[in-house]
């Protein structure tokens, strides 16, 4: 079972390409959120679109309008996090732009949640082609004793290795290991090996945090 979740404008060809995408099974469900009370008629032929190529292509998905509403932005990003929470299955979203008013927030949420996500994709503009994207995750943040070790890291602008970490802050290589696995863990960095020798790499979310 598969959860699409997208804000939805006009055109409905940028809600429905990743569905296609990634396929359309009678237990899936697809979510469009749109501002609460929006009654533009390009908005609801768009929804019918969707609606209707659903039912042509996966008989028996579901197809919801979430309306969000948008008197204060952080009511937006409560709502679009109970979504969230709400989703069964493997969560796909899909930012395609939409209202401004539910957009900023839907991506708040997100960032709120990215342990809750499966795939996140963006439709951009400039090409009208759809990219898979890793959201930072951002609720958690590397400890102090770890942080040194996160800053020398993301300064090499690249990959590196355990045991040059080591050497460059003159710490043990297995206090080394410990921070990268704590890092690894809060998701500041990504970490494998090649043969032996273990490499590192910071992450969105691990350059952010510093």
């Amino acid at each position: 079972m598969r959860t699409y979740i997208s804000t939805i404008g006009h055109y409905s060809p940028r809600v429905m390409r990743p569905i296609l995408g990634h396929g359309l099974d009678a237990d899936d469900v697809i979510v469009l959120l749109r501002p609460r009370d929006d009654t533009s008629e390009q908005a609801q032929r768009a929804i019918s679109d969707v609606e209707q190529t659903v039912q042509d292509l996966g008989p028996g998905a579901e197809t919801t309008v979430a309306e969000i509403s948008y008197e204060t932005f952080e009511t937006a990003v409560l709502e679009c996090v109970d979504i969230l929470d709400a989703a069964n299955g493997d969560v796909i979203l899909n930012f395609d732009g939409g209202p401004r008013e539910i957009f900023l927030p839907f991506v708040v949420a997100a960032l709120a949640r990215t342990e809750l996500l499966d795939t996140v994709l963006q439709f951009r503009d400039v090409d009208e082609s759809i990219e898979e994207i890793d959201l930072p995750n951002l609720s958690t943040r590397p400890s102090d004793a770890t942080i040194e070790t996160l800053r020398f890291i993301v300064s090499l602008d690249g990959e590196t290795t355990l045991p040059n970490v080591a050497s460059e802050t003159d710490k043990s290589r297995s206090t080394i290991g410990r921070h990268l696995d704590a890092l690894e863990s809060a998701g500041a960095i990504n970490t494998w090996k090649e043969g032996k020798t273990r490499l590192v790499r910071p992450t969105l979310a691990g350059r952010l945090r510093v």
